[in-house]
């Protein structure tokens, strides 16, 4: 399978893959609000056969002056992820529902539900 091997100044933080159906990525992020900035580095991705989302780093503190390397790999095996979640199909359903009606709202929009 396809893997990205993550580095942090030279030190080797995880080996990441989902196997072959899937998305795997490697987000740094800058996120600037009122002055104040967070700097920092995610590695995650979605097991589509499993409906199941998973992380190997998680807002993983960045300073300026730091590097990165992503190396990508041919590998058939890859560390274990910290995390895994999959999506409750009823919470998803009224998640849908939520911002339906709230892009309705937005847009001027009258909602009509059909009758049983």
């Amino acid at each position: 399978m396809r893997a990205f091997e993550v580095y942090l100044n030279g030190k080797k933080l995880c080996l990441a893959g989902i196997g072959n159906d899937g998305v795997l990525t490697t987000i740094v992020n800058w996120v600037a609000r009122k002055g104040r900035g967070d700097l920092f580095l995610e590695v995650g991705g979605l097991v589509s056969s499993a409906d199941e989302h998973v992380a190997w780093i998680n807002q993983k503190p960045l300073r300026v002056g730091d590097q990165l390397r992503i190396k990508l790999v041919e590998t058939s095996s890859v560390d274990e992820p910290t995390k895994r979640h999959r999506t409750d199909p009823a919470e998803q359903l009224k998640s849908k529902k939520r911002y339906v009606r709230m892009m309705a709202k937005e847009l001027g929009w009258k909602i009509q539900a059909r009758s049983k």
